[in-house]
């Protein structure tokens, strides 16, 4: 299966080219012919294999650079003119960010190079799309070139704390759309885990304090942005890359998404579960995976994020849940997921008792149980990752 970053380099000067093209003819002719239904058509199937399982795909215009999926697109020589005029163009008119997302129409398309000729600035294409009921296209203002060379200490913690409410606001959104029988915006969540990943690799030290906070009446929803954070962390630790880290961060994020529909009462109880509390509360891997089959389909990503649902509560010794006759070792992701979801439960005083633990005697939780409950290889990164070490 290819990478983003793979079909970026294969398709995506094609996309721009077509993009161009039709830009370029639409600014002739007054009215829609042959020509331009064309046009439209050849962007159309240009576009196709760069929108992913979900069905969308976003570009950014940043400094005159074209970037699909955050990767940036290598224009050669033959195309420079053509990029460069098309650059201006969108600059011209204040835009900066275009998503697009199926179903999407030759029309649809049409009607948006028109919205550009009219000399709208980015808010009055987007109100015009709207007026004719476009609905497969989104147009942004100008995006700021972020690179991890650009901040200095103060800008990465302000980057950090912005990444971690932008996550938190995910969280919701995403508890909100599935109790409402709503189609998850993936692309909106891949957005923040990125950022969040970015955070790992600008501060790392600072975005672990964040998952520190005391968030004990709202666990529910600041546990899965710290799962991710402290899985990406511990995927760095072990020198996963950035790109492996983002489909880390995405499974961490959704392992809890089957507790949507666990009562509340039932979630935020301060004292142990009964029988058929606890029988209720096993059932989330399942009711996850349905949920995530439901909203994407499957592809290589919701793949990995429904394994580490199923699996990040089964241990390395087979003991846990859910029970399955065979017996194998748990996916890379969903060892790494384990952990950090027992730490962050161990701190916030979900388990034992409903007590909250300190970070060194939830350490020594984590290392007590190396070899029979986490993989011990990746229990020691985790608690070097703090710069601590194990008892000896």
């Amino acid at each position: 299966m290819e990478s983003t970053e793979d079909k970026v380099a294969r398709y995506g000067k094609s996309f721009l080219t077509s993009f161009y093209i039709l830009l370029r003819i639409t600014g002739i002719y007054d009215s829609m012919n042959e020509a331009i239904l064309n046009a439209a058509r050849k962007l159309l199937v240009d576009m196709e294999p760069l929108l992913d399982e979900t069905g969308e795909t976003t570009v950014r215009v940043i400094e005159g650079s074209f970037y699909i999926e955050g990767t940036r697109v290598k224009a050669g020589v033959s195309d420079l003119g053509s990029f460069e005029s098309l650059a201006e163009a969108l600059r011209n008119k204040s835009i900066g960010a275009l998503d697009f997302r199926t179903p999407l129409q030759a029309e649809d398309l049409i009607r948006f190079a028109y919205a550009i000729k009219e000399g709208l600035d980015a808010g009055g294409i987007q109100s015009s799309l709207e007026s004719e009921l476009v609905k497969g296209i989104s147009v942004g203002g100008p995006v700021a070139l972020q690179t991890e060379e650009a901040f200095d200490m103060k800008d990465s913690r302000e980057m950090a704390k912005a990444a971690y409410r932008k996550a938190l606001s995910a969280v919701v959104e995403v508890d909100h759309s599935l109790k409402a029988g709503l189609r998850i915006k993936l692309k909106r969540v891949k957005r923040t885990l990125q950022l969040l990943v970015d955070c790992v690799f600008a501060d790392r030290e600072y975005l672990l304090r964040l998952t520190a906070t005391a968030h004990q009446d709202r666990y529910y929803y600041f546990h899965p942005v710290n799962v991710s954070i402290l899985s990406a962390a511990l995927g760095k630790e072990i020198g996963l890359g950035r790109i492996t880290l983002r489909t880390l961060a995405l499974a961490a994020f959704f392992h809890d998404v089957g507790k949507t529909w666990v009562p509340a009462e039932i979630l935020s109880k301060k004292t142990d579960f009964t029988k058929a509390e606890f029988e209720l509360m096993k059932r989330h891997p399942l009711d996850g995976m349905k949920a995530m089959l439901k909203s994407f389909g499957l592809n290589e990503a919701t793949i990995l994020s429904m394994l580490v649902l199923w699996e990040h509560h089964v241990r390395l010794d087979h003991s846990g849940y859910p029970e399955s006759a065979l017996k194998r070792n748990p996916n890379l992701f969903s060892r790494i997921v384990s952990i950090a979801d027992d730490y962050d439960s161990l701190v916030s005083g979900r388990v034992y008792e409903r007590k909250r633990l300190s970070h060194d005697d939830a350490l020594r939780m984590i290392y007590g149980g190396a070899g029979t409950l986490y993989d011990p290889v990746l229990a020691r990164a985790f608690i070097e990752m703090f710069g601590a070490k194990g008892p000896s």
